[in-house]
């Protein structure tokens, strides 16, 4: 019996929700318009006028300046209307809190009402303004927090206003005097590959910089973060407690990270989707070895991007990766005229190569499965309840929350190294 029930409540409830019209259905959404109720009282005052009273059309020309002035005033009031938007930063990091200032100018001798400022910085953004005055200019500024890289505003903001009733909006563009650039998301890493790992690129070594590469000079305590490798047994065994044993350090070592931009090759879009996470990737481990004095180089596609040394180079990698947007043409270089972009084909020739891809990366091409040398994969794997098909070297799988697995893993990875 409550079977039964229950199936006749399934069939009532597909019933009552069936749409029987679905031709209809745009003029469903056009009564729930004011202007659809103001359009029938009109009609209705003016017949009552015709066969009922004269006295009627008094409500009938009511009604029709309302809808005269909805439409009407919010054209006349934007055409007086001009805006100049600028940033108090120049660049901002994902997520971070960034100042924006608009001003703008009233040419009418009237003042007006009901502006916001509507567009995208690198997130929606709606901005509602108070009343500018008859021919003066208002300054509004206000923060805003952009939650995807790139350079904003990438199209111009705009000044609308549906005052006084809301049956129509006018908008007008706003001109920006400088944009924005909001980097990639970066993770700190405490502790870094040894320098052997890294390929130097010479065979100069320091004698007073520690590393893993050159002649022993001495020894030392273990700290937090050392690798294994660099445990010196024999007098650990004699004195009970770990030691670790210091050679020399490159002078100069080379790290290659490598991420490929196509967006077929990866999962989701928006600041969530697994390319942003690579970039993200990408220019944390960049930032990390170039603050070691490494030669650093980002390769995505046909275009690298050389990290020169010093604030000022990390500054400009990090403005070309905050410039950069994917395309799926792969011959196409996505920064042909930045700083230190050329074309080039990636061949592991002695340096360190850190190669990030997605799953879907993994499975559509051949190619990243016989890649043989020193690399490290770094796979963001959505789906953590897919087999993982073994690659060739070291690799970290990141899912879940990505930055906070990508500092775990790697912070393991270097002490188990």
């Amino acid at each position: 019996m409550r079977l039964q029930v229950q199936a006749l409540g399934a069939a009532l409830g597909r019933l009552l929700t069936h749409d029987f019209c679905p031709g209809a259905n745009r003029w469903v959404y056009w009564m729930k318009k004011p202007i659809a109720s103001l359009s029938l009282a009109l009609a209705a005052a003016v017949l009552c006028a015709v066969f009922v009273k004269p006295i009627a059309l008094v409500a009938a020309v009511a009604i029709g300046v309302v809808v005269a002035l909805g439409y009407a005033w919010p054209s006349i009031a934007v055409r007086g209307l001009s805006a100049t938007l600028r940033f108090q930063q120049p660049r901002v990091v994902e997520g971070d809190v960034a100042r924006a200032e608009v001003a703008v100018r009233n040419s009418w001798p009237w003042p007006v009402w009901g502006i916001s400022l509507e567009g995208d910085l690198g997130g929606p953004a709606s901005v509602a303004l108070a009343r500018i005055a008859g021919l003066s200019t208002a300054t509004f500024t206000w923060e805003f927090v952009p939650r995807r890289r790139g350079c904003h505003p990438a199209l111009p903001l705009r000044l609308v206003t549906g005052f006084p009733f809301g049956l129509r909006q006018a908008s007008r563009t706003v001109a920006t005097a400088r944009p924005i650039l909001v980097w990639p998301r970066t993770v700190l890493l405490e502790t870094l590959l040894d320098a052997a790992e890294t390929r130097p690129s010479s065979d100069l070594v320091s004698e007073s910089r520690a590393g893993e590469s050159g002649d022993a000079i001495g020894t030392r305590p273990f700290r937090d973060g050392d690798s294994l490798r660099r445990v010196h047994w024999p007098l650990t065994a004699r004195g009970g407690t770990m030691v670790v044993s210091e050679r020399q350090a490159p002078v100069l070592s080379a790290v290659r990270i490598v991420f490929d931009p196509e967006p077929a090759l990866h999962e989701g879009e928006g600041p969530d989707g697994t390319l942003e996470h690579a970039i993200r990737i990408a220019a944390s481990i960049a930032t990390a070895y170039q603050r070691q004095h490494a030669a650093v180089e980002c390769c995505f596609g046909h275009t690298t991007l050389r990290v020169a040394p010093g604030e000022a180079g990390l500054r400009r990698f990090l403005d070309d990766l905050a410039r950069f947007l994917p395309r799926t043409d792969r011959d196409d270089c996505h920064h042909g005229t930045a700083p230190g972009c050329r074309r080039i084909h990636h061949r592991n020739c002695g340096v360190f190569q850190v190669s990030i891809v997605s799953r879907r990366a993994l499975t559509r091409r051949v190619e990243h499965r016989h890649v043989h040398g020193d690399r490290l994969w770094i796979v963001i794997d959505n789906d953590t309840a897919g087999p993982r098909s073994p690659l060739p070297g070291r690799s970290l799988w990141l899912s879940g929350d990505v930055a906070d697995s990508f500092r775990r893993g790697w912070r393991n990875l270097c002490h188990a190294g």
